[in-house]
């Protein structure tokens, strides 16, 4: 039996490159720090980055958002619960939303995001919103 966890942050950079390149880029060239900034403020450690989405767009909307629903692995499974927090939300400010994956069965990924509940930080770029486990039919 497969066992999924997705876990959602959403979060605020001065451009897609700010995101991409530099807080989500993870630098396996040094290997003191081969871990992303992204990683550090969620407290999450190392994670396999091919698990990872990250949207960025002129502002965080929740309409722009449902567009691409069909476009997220597994987004029947969590998307509408997300949506509903979402709206409970200041979004204004907000321009990215990063979505990690992770799996315990056959091919285990990510294994940490079943104990995560949210790094409590602030003054950081990103903010915690949700963490959902589901079984794939």
């Amino acid at each position: 039996m497969t066992k999924k966890v997705i876990c959602v942050w959403i979060g605020t950079f001065e451009s897609e490159d700010k995101l991409y390149e530099d807080y989500l880029n993870i630098d396996y060239e040094n290997d003191d720090n081969s871990e992303s900034k992204f990683a550090k403020d969620a407290g999450i450690g190392d994670y396999d980055e091919d698990f990872m989405e990250s949207w960025w767009f002129d502002n965080l909307e929740l309409n722009k958002l449902i567009e691409y629903k069909e476009d997220l692995l597994d987004a029947e499974y969590f998307f509408d619960e997300l949506i509903a927090e979402l709206k409970n939300r200041d979004l204004t400010k907000r321009n990215t939303i990063s979505f990690l994956f992770g799996e315990k069965g056959a091919y285990p990924t990510n294994e940490m995001l079943f104990e995560y509940n949210g790094a409590k930080v602030s003054n950081k770029p990103i903010e915690f919103v949700f963490r959902k486990e589901y079984e794939p039919k």
